[in-house]
């Protein structure tokens, strides 16, 4: 098994999407995951539902996402701007691993709101 194929399992990815690139940098303890579309993918319009919508174009997007280990984790994934074929326009895909617009994963984002739970302002020290 592959690198990129073990990431795409560990992130839950589906056919829609592979991981296309992983650099690890230990110095900086840091790891990237680079996401793409494959060539010749639809997905489903993101207003009306209706699927076999083409990418027009694409823009590169960045998310903190869980640490792997001790290691800073970012998704880096080319988001596609679907035509949809139902007439709803041009319109930005949503990924399946954050909200939209948000710069964090869903899992990042969960373990923020558990954690906010316990770390209250008035919460005692020690």
């Amino acid at each position: 098994m592959s690198t990129e194929s073990l990431f795409a399992k560990a992130l839950g990815l589906s056919s829609q999407w592979e991981v296309t690139e992983v650099v690890f940098c230990p110095e900086e303890k840091r790891l990237d995951i680079t996401i793409d579309f494959p060539r010749g993918s639809t997905f489903t319009c993101p207003v009306c539902g209706v699927p076999g919508a083409k990418p027009y174009d694409s823009n590169d997007e960045k998310w903190r996402h869980l640490n792997f280990f001790q290691y800073t984790t970012y998704l880096h994934a080319r988001v596609p701007r679907v035509k949809c074929p139902q007439g709803c326009g041009i319109k930005k895909v949503e990924v399946p691993w954050a909200r939209p617009g948000s710069g964090f994963t869903l899992l990042f984002e969960a373990l923020i709101m558990a954690l906010v739970k316990e770390m209250t302002v008035a919460a005692p020290l020690g």
